[in-house]
């Protein structure tokens, strides 16, 4: 038999070698021993220079290898210590009663991304501002926070409520690596969104007049910060609502009065544009400047067509363009976040796609504020303010020996396997091979939801297709099967996804398949019937035809799951579809192949050749005369 006849097995074990790389090959810059930052308090004297993410591997000239090295060091820092940040030292100042309030989780060792559940991560709750806050707001909180999670795509974080023994209501909020600024700037951010146009209105003798559609309100100064519109009295700072549209009085001299309209809010959004075309980061003078459009409600267009119908318009000597003498001016909880020069053409028309415009002193930072302020506008504005009271970090629900217990589970399992077909073929030739292949389908999958492993995985694509080349130009038969396994697999190394429980079931029941396949193909070969199996291939073609028919009839159940199921029904079948396409087009055909090279190949017994019957004389005896 040529050795390239093994050539299913070849890229078993290829794509097998590239998953134990991918799951172990981690680049660790500042070294194997350190803590990741999960979370870093707003009064912790090292705010804004220490970030969620970053690795702090010393404190006061102190190695520290794990959480719990970093917690009692941070215990015993004077107000003067330094911590060893990212390799780099830095120093810093603390007042006696400031504590570090930084926390830590233990640095990740391999390239897997664990969940929750199987790592830890930060537990954060928030209170209401307004103390008189009822349950449904801080339901309908939880609500628009969940659909800001999504929608930023924060992954592993819940929210639920909890209360305390006075009967208040909190938002427990558990998250893998929410960093200070996700929580300031999108998880307790109100999210009021207003747009807003300062309307000047020309005095003369202490009075004036403008216009709002069809109606007229007359203006008269009626002290040194009053004035009287229509028929109510208002002072700087004050609020009237004429038309359905509310002004405030900002200032006023001897010639003009200035107020300030509010024409859009977040109700008015109807659309936020996320679209190539409507939404983009392009690069500026010392930056990069982010943009979005936003589609504005009928009555949202007319306010500011009604508002801006009363703006001189003014020309701009750089641009030769004429410009309303007032810009849009964005509001995200009273925060400006943008200013829109008004086109002079625009005055008194209909506009409902306004566009939303920022700026980053980098691409990362202007896309970052961009999602944020996307991801605010398209959930609402939250129903009530919130703001911390305490973070903590939270160790894993399933206890730290949990991996241990499932390594000492899986070794009682394998070595179950292994019994159970040595009883069954008497033969520990295949029951080794058996579960060699499913320990290999467990480390293939874990691989391909590795991170980071771009490079490793474009490898073995490359050597995959050597081997496939070659195996043809050897003649070794077609296996379109094979083919696109060899490619395929390796295609899915390219993505990634976090390991949690429902990924776990979804992987033990991959596994699970895979084993009733093996011994499927392993019967079919050592005792298929003679009478209706021509030969070794034969025996093949129909396990392969059973297993195949099983698999499918597997990944059309989870299909459905990967596009109408919530996030964790997604993860099992993400994982199960995976699990058994890697079962079906490398594990299989690699162990049919070590199944056919144990089969011994039946010898023809040779056809026994004929007697010819010898020739005999026979003596007649004489006759006698």
């Amino acid at each position: 038999m040529s050795g390239w006849t093994y050539w299913r097995l070849a890229i078993l074990l290829v794509v097998l070698f590239g998953a134990i790389l991918a799951v172990s090959v981690k680049d660790n810059p500042y070294g194997g021993n350190g803590v990741e930052v999960a979370f870093v308090d707003a009064a912790s004297p090292v705010h804004g220079v220490i970030t969620a993410g970053d690795i702090i591997t010393a404190v006061d000239g102190i190695p520290v290898s794990n959480a719990a090295d970093f917690l009692a060091a941070a215990e015993t820092v004077s107000t003067s210590f330094t911590l060893t940040v990212n390799g780099v030292e830095a120093s810093f100042e603390r007042n006696e009663s400031q504590v570090l309030a930084v926390s830590v989780l233990d640095i990740e060792r391999t390239n897997l991304e664990f969940g929750l559940d199987l790592r830890g991560g930060t537990r954060l709750i928030l209170r209401a501002t307004d103390a008189n806050a009822t349950a449904d707001q801080i339901a309908e909180a939880i609500t628009t926070l969940e659909t800001r999670a999504n929608l930023y795509g924060l992954k592993e974080i819940s929210f639920t409520s909890v209360t305390d023994t006075q009967g208040k209501t909190f938002i427990q909020i558990d998250a893998a690596g929410v960093g200070a600024d996700v929580v300031d700037n999108l998880l307790t951010r109100q999210g009021n969104f207003d747009a807003k146009v300062v309307m000047p209105v020309t005095l003369s003798n202490g009075s004036g007049s403008f216009t709002l559609g069809d109606q007229e309100f007359l203006v008269m100064v009626t002290g040194n910060d009053t004035i009287r519109v229509g028929e109510e009295e208002i002072t700087f700072g004050e609020t009237i609502t004429l038309a359905d549209i509310p002004f405030r009085f900002l200032n006023m001299t001897s010639k003009e009065a200035f107020l300030r309209a509010t024409v859009y809010t977040g109700k008015d959004i109807e659309l936020v544009k996320t679209d190539p075309q409507s939404s983009g980061v392009v690069p500026e003078a010392d930056g990069f400047r982010f943009f979005f459009q936003v589609l504005i409600s009928a009555d949202g267009a007319e306010r500011f067509a009604a508002v801006t119908a009363n703006l001189p318009k003014q020309l701009d000597f750089t641009s030769g363009e004429q410009y309303l003498t007032f810009p849009l001016e964005l509001y995200l909880d009273n925060d400006l976040v943008s200013s829109l020069r008004i086109s002079g053409n625009l005055g008194g028309q209909i506009v409902n796609t306004p566009q939303v415009t920022g700026f980053g002193e980098s691409q990362e930072e202007a896309l970052g504020e961009k999602l944020n302020l996307q991801t605010i506008l398209r959930s609402g504005a939250l129903p009530i303010a919130l703001e911390p009271l305490s973070v903590g970090v939270i160790s894993p629900t399933l206890g730290a020996n949990f991996f241990k217990d499932i390594l000492i589970a899986a070794g009682i399992a394998a070595l179950v396997v292994i019994i159970i077909t040595f009883i069954r073929y008497r033969s520990v030739r295949i029951s080794f091979p058996l579960a060699f292949i499913s320990f290999s389908e467990v480390m293939i999958v874990l691989g391909l939801a590795a991170k980071n492993d771009a490079l490793i995985w474009g490898a073995v694509l490359v050597i995959n297709l050597l081997i496939v080349i070659t195996a043809s130009i050897k003649k070794q038969g077609i296996d379109v099967l094979s083919w696109i396994g060899a490619i395929l697999i390796p295609v899915f190394g390219f993505i990634s996804w976090t390991i949690d429980l429902p990924a776990i079931a979804g992987l033990i029941a991959a596994i699970g398949t895979g084993v009733d396949h093996q011994i499927i193909i392993a019967d079919e070969v050592l005792y298929g019937e003679q009478r209706r199996l021509a030969g070794l291939k034969d025996k093949i073609k129909i396990a392969f035809f059973i297993v195949f028919g099983a698999a499918l009839t597997i990944i059309a159940a989870m299909v459905p799951l990967m596009f109408i199921g919530i996030g964790l029904i997604r993860g099992f079948a993400i994982t199960t579809i995976i699990g058994v396409l890697t079962g079906v087009l490398i594990a299989r055909p690699a162990f049919a192949t070590i199944i056919e090279g144990m089969k011994p190949k039946q010898k023809t017994k040779p056809t026994p050749k004929k007697e010819e019957p010898k020739e005999t004389t026979e003596t007649k005896p004489e006759e006698t005369q």
